[in-house]
């Protein structure tokens, strides 16, 4: 089974090697070392877990090979689910074959990011506990997550705070109530056609 379609608890060297872009002989090396932690199993293979592979590439500077899935996948993360659940159903409406999922705080949006593995964050930034910079600044300084797209979006912000978004690695910063055409374009995804 292929690291793409695996969610898995513990990957195989095979899968390790592919997220590292290294060959299998490398990873078991580095587990050899101990430079990369891994597990035994009761057969005498080794089994890696995705944080440890995750802390071996960041300490090591390796850009992880992240798989990208063939229809995109959104994560809405606002704190107001009604205005949460309209774009929900306005994305699954208006883009082909999209997923999306919802979070209604950061962490929850922290905790979604290794579960569902979303190409695009679409990120409230005025939030309550952990906000939309504090969300926006972890995707982007982790080595795993750092090429999920970022678009933040306020109701009401300050070019201050749109600078200080952009600096912290969204892409845009969308004025609400959203402009729904703009949007669309913005994402630049595959968009349904109904004649």
């Amino acid at each position: 089974m292929s690291f793409k379609n695996s969610r898995k608890s513990y990957l195989t060297p095979k899968e390790v090697a592919e997220l590292l872009m290294v060959s299998t002989a490398a990873v078991r090396l580095w587990a050899e070392n101990n430079d990369l932690k891994a597990r035994v199993t009761a057969g005498g293979h080794r089994r890696f877990k995705m944080d440890d592979v995750q802390a071996f590439a960041a300490k090591k500077n390796i850009q992880l090979n992240i798989p990208t899935s063939d229809s995109p996948k959104i994560l809405v993360v606002d704190d107001e689910y009604d205005f949460a659940e309209f774009l929900k159903t306005l994305l699954e409406i208006e883009v082909k074959d999209v997923e999306v999922q919802i979070s209604l705080n950061g962490f929850d949006a922290a905790n979604k990011l290794r579960d569902f593995s979303p190409s695009i964050i679409l990120l409230d930034l005025k939030m309550p506990g952990l906000n939309g910079f504090q969300v926006c600044q972890h995707v982007k300084q982790n080595p795993l997550y750092k090429h999920i797209r970022v678009i933040a979006m306020s109701g009401d912000m300050s070019n201050i705070e749109i600078d200080q978004i952009k600096s912290a690695g969204a892409e845009a910063c969308i004025q609400k109530p959203i402009n729904i055409a703009n949007l669309i374009e913005l994402l630049s995804l595959n968009t349904s056609t109904t004649a």
